[in-house]
């Protein structure tokens, strides 16, 4: 990725090149030919598909728990290692079935 120069910063896609911002400094790159309806539907990424669905199973169960804590023990941290813990109990449940 190659960063942006000069006084006019610019996000968005313009023909093959995407602009954008990440952590207060402005990059561009080239545009990806693939596209969220590719990612869906390929056969080439039916494991993507299998850990999204995996992560969206493992958040829903965390954010139960984590809104059970105490405000004071509440935090992004808190929230990404239970999900992380919700997601190799999973893979264990997952793997037991098998």
């Amino acid at each position: 990725m190659a960063k942006q120069i000069g006084p006019i910063r610019v996000t968005g896609t313009i023909q093959n090149l995407c602009f954008y911002k990440m952590d207060g400094k402005y990059y561009v790159r080239a545009k990806s030919s693939l596209d969220g309806k590719r990612v869906k539907r390929d056969p080439a990424f039916k494991r993507t598909m299998a850990y999204a669905d995996l992560l969206a199973r493992a958040s829903k169960i965390a954010a139960a728990f984590y809104r059970k804590l105490p405000k004071e023990e509440k935090g992004l941290k808190i929230y990404r290692k239970l999900t992380g813990e919700v997601i190799r109990e999973l893979k264990k449940i997952d793997s037991d079935k098998t």
